[in-house]
């Protein structure tokens, strides 16, 4: 196993490992110190079943239920409620869905900028998403350093959001775009979460700005002026010279640590199929150190 960095300080490849077969405990380790020190891992070239990808997730904390498995008579198209289906695929057919699904039109809110699963308490922790079927053009995935983005704060900025903290919601982010569709089982399964706006990491003591198109309000602030702090932070995080763009192939694993990045799926054309699987772990870690 070696490590290859693909962007400054950041997005790290992991070459010579085959995370398809059972891996030593000391591995997973050395995984593990490089997600803290990259904040995105890039594994080419694997082959993984649903099962397998869950599996090698759990080595890492416990996966999350899907947020569409909560909707009454729902129909979905992956078996496993740990694996989230990022895909333009329909459940019934397999071919790419009618612009008006309700499934493309909740997926159309990874285009923002966003951190998987921080709606949740606890919040979401790692990524890992698997290419199954990739178009030929677009399509790409985009992620901020929210670590440096904090380095990178004047330090009275530093000292204003150390103690802040925002409330985060699905519901409106997806509302941002004018999606509403939610029944009262799924509005009452993803209830609001509050994180505040800087996360430590109790291993390393690095902060990062957490924040998300899913945070709709900063506590304490009205309203207008805590967004355009989370707007301010969001821009500081997704500078070009702070995002690495992950150009997709069949058989990509990418993880991301939640708490420190930002991400977001970019366009591409939907005649043709894009088939991602994502499992998320949940954070049992303590939000800040003490």
């Amino acid at each position: 196993m070696m490590f290859r960095e693909l962007h400054p300080g950041f997005a790290t490849e992991v070459v010579g490992l085959d995370i398809g077969v059972p891996l030593p405990d000391a591995t997973i380790a050395a995984l593990q110190d490089a997600i803290d020190a990259a904040g995105v891992l890039v594994f080419r070239g694997q082959h993984l079943d649903d099962d397998t990808q869950i599996a090698f997730a759990r080595r890492f904390g416990q996966p999350e239920r899907y947020v569409l498995s909560y909707r009454p008579g729902i129909k979905l198209r992956l078996a496993q409620a740990e694996m989230v289906d990022v895909s333009n695929l329909d459940a019934a057919t397999g071919a790419p869905q009618a612009p008006d699904s309700r499934h493309r039109m909740v997926n159309l809110g990874n285009r923002l900028w966003h951190t998987d699963s921080s709606f949740r308490s606890p919040r979401g922790a790692l990524s890992m998403l698997f290419a199954h079927a990739v178009p030929p053009e677009g399509g790409e995935t985009e992620f901020g350093n929210c670590r440096t983005a904090f380095d990178r704060l004047p330090a009275a900025m530093k000292q204003q959001i150390e103690t802040l903290q925002a409330e985060h919601s699905l519901m409106h982010s997806r509302a941002v775009l004018g999606f509403t569709d939610f029944s009262p089982e799924e509005r009452a399964a993803l209830p609001a979460a509050v994180h505040p706006l800087v996360s430590v990491n109790p291993r390393t003591g690095r902060k990062s700005v957490y924040i998300a198109s899913h945070a709709s309000h900063v506590l304490g602030m009205p309203v207008a002026e805590g967004r355009l702090l989370l707007a301010d932070l969001t821009e500081a995080a997704t500078r070009p010279d702070l995002v690495y763009r992950h150009e997709w192939k069949v058989g990509d694993l990418v993880i991301w640590d939640n708490r420190c990045t930002l991400h977001r799926g970019l366009a591409f054309d939907e005649s043709f199929p894009r088939d991602l699987r994502r499992v998320t772990t949940s954070d049992l870690l303590p939000a800040s150190v003490q």
